[in-house]
């Protein structure tokens, strides 16, 4: 009888997100299946959790559906949307037509400095350290987090949830639906800079994905 491979712990990290508005999700539950390894989202939305490739991690949060994501070929730096379990008291109907009428502002975040390609080909024994090799998963993460900011702001605002409604004379209930499915089927979308380009994508797959 062969030796069972032995799978070695890695750290993962990464950051939690509302599947619809992708706003970062405080206190989200993330624990590895069948274990007793249990971690809650920081207020960015980011975590770090000890587990093996052949894992499961759980994402749980009180308002939105349940997330299980097997680790394996998965990267150390991890980007979660969860769906959020929404119940809708009343419908809304409204009518208009606009591209995006709001300033963006810069969100940008810092991300901790990292060796330049000349001193990781000086210091090489420093470049592997595991402070500097963690230092780079982080930027990775904050990297995307700032990529998507723009998007994150179109999407967020609520006169771009007014103007999508008004044009395609639809309730909340489907336009919260019609989002997550243009965040999960566009993620190319999510780095847009121009936010009147973003808007344009939005109105297109409204029209197109729209109940008759």
């Amino acid at each position: 009888m062969g030796a069972q491979p032995v799978f070695a712990q890695t750290l993962y990290r990464g950051i939690v997100v509302d599947s619809a508005s992708l706003t970062n999700l405080t206190g989200v539950h993330v624990s590895v299946k069948h274990g007793n390894r249990v971690v809650a989202t920081n207020t960015s939305g980011g975590f770090l959790i000890t587990a093996k490739p052949i894992d499961t991690l759980v994402f749980t949060a009180i308002g939105y559906h349940a997330l299980e994501l097997p680790l394996m070929f998965e990267e150390d730096a991890l980007f979660i949307l969860l769906r959020e379990n929404r119940i809708l008291l009343q419908e809304i109907t409204i009518r208009a037509n606009r591209l995006y009428p709001n300033k963006v502002e810069d969100r940008t975040k810092v991300a901790p400095g990292t060796l330049s390609k000349i001193q990781m080909f000086e210091s090489p024994f420093d470049y592997f350290w595991k402070l500097e090799r963690e230092k780079r998963k982080l930027s990775r993460v904050i990297e995307e987090n700032n990529r998507t900011q723009i998007f994150r702001q179109v999407i967020t605002d609520p006169d771009v949830k007014t103007i999508m409604m008004e044009d395609h004379h639809i309730d909340e209930e489907t336009y919260y639906n019609l989002i997550e499915k243009f965040n999960i089927q566009h993620p190319s979308i999510h780095y847009f800079t121009d936010p009147d380009a973003i808007m344009e994508a939005l109105h297109g797959f409204f029209e197109k994905n729209k109940p008759d």
